[in-house]
């Protein structure tokens, strides 16, 4: 016969890995949040390398412009188009490439998705606020069917590139709806300056899903572990 010591002990071994099991089975289940990945969305001339036929218009020691509508890109350019002031007063090359998008007053836009609800969007943009006293009138904002859902935020350092980033989740009523990119000017005086715009789409799984698979987890175990029970009462 099997002394009781022995039996306590074979128990503790199976509950031990059952334990394992369960506590594996429920952070699987309710990590599944965290598995979402970021998918980002094509963006065309999304750092401004592209330039209008004819290329820069204007000139001042070593900065160059063009007053033009941006390939890709949706203005009129009349008071925006693209630059680079790399050395000149002090202002730093263009984060991305050799280019970087301006505007004075106008927004430069760009439809890039329809929307998909539950999913959240997460824009970034670089920011220059330039060094030579022409200050940062910059305006960046995510739009669904043209209107306006999240607004850009980030630091406003002198001279240098800033990262602004808006983030939103689209609803069952945003479904369907053209998703635009939308960069500007704020009418508070300064210039608009922008490089390297990205955009990333991340599907939220449904809290119903995430609950099943925990519970579906736990009940699994729970399962092995009654026949185990019924075995050794059984033995």
């Amino acid at each position: 016969m099997e002394s009781r010591h022995g039996m306590l002990s074979g128990r503790l071994m199976l509950k031990r890995p059952l334990t394992g099991l369960v506590v594996g089975l429920c952070l699987a289940g309710f990590g599944v949040v965290n598995d979402a990945a970021a998918t980002p969305i094509v963006i065309d001339n999304a750092s401004f390398e592209t330039l209008p036929p004819g290329g820069f218009t204007g000139f001042f020691e070593s900065a160059a412009w063009t007053l033009a509508s941006i390939p890709g890109w949706s203005n009129s350019g009349m008071s925006s188009g693209q630059a680079t002031l790399a050395g000149y007063s002090g202002n730093p090359a263009p984060s991305d490439g050799l280019y970087m998008a301006f505007s004075d007053s106008e927004s430069i836009s760009q439809v890039v998705a329809s929307a998909v609800a539950g999913t959240t969007y997460t824009l970034q943009v670089d920011v220059l606020h330039r060094a030579d006293g022409v200050g940062n009138g910059a305006m960046v904002s995510l739009t669904f069917g043209g209107v306006a859902v999240a607004t850009g935020t980030g630091t406003d350092n002198l001279g240098a590139w800033n990262n602004w980033s808006a983030t939103y989740t689209a609803t069952a009523a945003d479904a369907g709806k053209d998703v635009a990119i939308v960069l500007g000017n704020s009418g508070m005086g300064g210039q608009g300056n922008f490089d390297n715009v990205r955009l990333d789409a991340s599907a939220v799984p449904e809290p119903a899903a995430v609950s099943l698979l925990g519970i579906g987890g736990l009940a699994m175990a729970g399962g092995r572990f009654a026949g185990r029970r019924k075995r050794e009462s059984v033995a």
